[in-house]
């Protein structure tokens, strides 16, 4: 799907919303799920890139890959939603009630989960570039890509990537996992 979605009907460009969305849920909802928190929730997120991917649409050339886009969209509708709640609401709280996506071959190993779920909830307490940058660098996006989806520069991704993974040691290592 790299053509232009432009000059389409409203069937047809609910139809390519949904297919795209269907497509990349899993996508938009692992940002979702780290970017939520007890004041931004995960449906009030989801829902936001929802109605962004819908407005978007229509101004989507395919001069990228449609996931480049749809992780772009959902990254900085999150970040967008916390910059501006950011002063209306409490201090953010780390607490994960619910995991909404897990490994597919680990329901016979119930240590993988654990592990899985405690890489989350540390990722979680990430800044929110470095949050999205571990996230890309997690489902193996080149990092030509990362920068593409971040604006950040190649170097620049690697270093700050570098310092993600360094934090996410210190705080692994502090959780003992």
């Amino acid at each position: 799907m790299r053509q232009s979605i432009k000059m389409k009907t409203a069937a047809e460009k609910e139809k390519d919303f949904l297919a795209v969305t269907n497509q990349y849920k899993e996508v938009i909802a692992k940002v979702c799920y780290l970017y939520s928190s007890a004041w931004a929730s995960f449906d009030d997120l989801y829902q936001e890139v929802l109605i962004n991917l819908w407005q978007g649409l229509d101004s989507f050339k395919g001069e990228a890959k449609i996931s480049t886009w749809i992780y772009r969209t959902a990254i900085n509708t999150c970040i967008t939603w916390h910059r501006r709640n950011a002063r209306y609401t409490p201090q953010r709280t780390d607490r994960l009630d619910d995991i909404l996506f897990e490994p597919a071959d680990t329901s016979d190993n119930a240590s993988a989960l654990e592990e899985y779920r405690e890489l989350y909830r540390l990722i979680s307490r990430l800044g929110d570039i470095d949050k999205a940058l571990i996230t890309l660098w997690l489902e193996e996006k080149p990092y030509e890509e990362i920068a593409h989806i971040t604006s950040l520069s190649p170097a620049n991704v690697a270093v700050r990537l570098h310092r993600a993974k360094e934090k996410l040691t210190k705080m692994a290592a502090a959780s003992n996992i």
